[in-house]
This record gives structure tokens, C-alpha cells and sequence, in this order.
């Protein structure tokens, strides 16, 4: 039996829908909503990330704003929208590894 992969449930509500080519909006922040991006220079790093990880991943980018503790983002996903997740968790760590070392904190 093909397990149905349109719909993924993930560790909170509600469950997370994977479409091929429909529009995704995100909204995530940094922990505890710190304002670790809180320079034009860490600002940059986060949108050009953004930028760069978007394009590797065939995500089009229709809008994003960004702050010093959260973004949002709405894009058009590519056929396999399920890379979501890893498009995600590669912005996140390439981020905080930029900035940690601009902070000079180490596995913040």
C-alpha cells in the first residue's frame, strides 16, 4: 500500500500540506524571539541566504520581509514542494553559523 505523501503531519497542529507548485507562506523566529539579527550586516546575511538557498532549492520568491527575531517569506514551490523542510533547516544553520561568527559565539 503507497503511503499518501501530500500530506505530511509534523510534531505540532495543524498538518503541514506538500502541493507541487502551489504558494507557501513562513513565518518562523529566532529563539526566545532574541534579536540576533540586529545590524544592517547580519540583516544582509540573512536576506541574501534567503536569496541563494531559494534558488538552490527551485523555490520562486514572491515577497519576504525580514527582522532583527523572525521573517517571513511566500514562495512558489517547485514540483517536489517536500524539500521545504530541508530548504528551511539549511537557511536556519547557514545563518546562525554566520552570524555566531560575527558575534563570536560559538553553538549559540
Amino acid at each position: 500500500m503507497e503511503q499518501d505523501t501530500s500530506m505530511i503531519t509534523w510534531h505540532h497542529s495543524p498538518a503541514h500540506l506538500f502541493v507541487p507548485n502551489a504558494f507557501y507562506i513562513v513565518t518562523a523566529s529566532t529563539l526566545c524571539h532574541q534579536p540576533l539579527f540586529n545590524s544592517p550586516q547580519k540583516l544582509h546575511i540573512l536576506q541574501s541566504a534567503l536569496f541563494e538557498i531559494m534558488q538552490a532549492y527551485n523555490w520562486q520568491l514572491q515577497a519576504w520581509a525580514i527582522f532583527s527575531n523572525h521573517y517571513h517569506f511566500i514562495a512558489q514551490s517547485p514540483e517536489d514542494s517536500s524539500s521545504l523542510k530541508s530548504l528551511i533547516q539549511r537557511f536556519h544553520s547557514q545563518t546562525a553559523r554566520a552570524i555566531n561568527v560575527l558575534d563570536g559565539s560559538k553553538g549559540r
